[in-house]
């Protein structure tokens, strides 16, 4: 039996290069995916200075030159690879990983 958890298809990118999708686990969460050089880094949509959400607009975030991404409610600036915050309000935390593989056009939760 197949008990992967998928998060989204590859194809849901189209000419973009961030996705916001449900969480599978947590309801009041969503999960923001980054495509970066065609590689794929997902975190918790939350910023660790109040938990807010980091788009802002439901699914439209703030990506400078596809090197970090900004929250919009306090210009925190959140490395895509890392997720480390370089510079903000909560500089030096995190946001939460989240663990994922790319099989064939999906990506899907580990």
């Amino acid at each position: 039996m197949d008990n992967r958890i998928k998060l989204c298809e590859i194809d849901s990118f189209s000419d973009r290069d961030v996705l916001k999708v449900e969480h599978p686990f947590q309801s009041e969460k969503t999960v923001v995916i980054i495509k970066k050089n065609g590689q794929y880094y997902s975190y918790e949509n939350v910023c660790p200075h109040f938990s807010v959400q980091l788009d802002y607009r439901s699914g439209q975030f703030s990506i400078y030159k596809n090197e970090v991404i900004m929250c919009a409610h306090h210009s925190a600036l959140f490395d895509i690879e890392t997720g480390l915050c370089i510079d903000g309000p909560c500089k030096g935390q995190h946001l939460v990983k989240i663990d994922h593989e790319l099989i064939g056009q999906q990506l899907f939760m580990k």
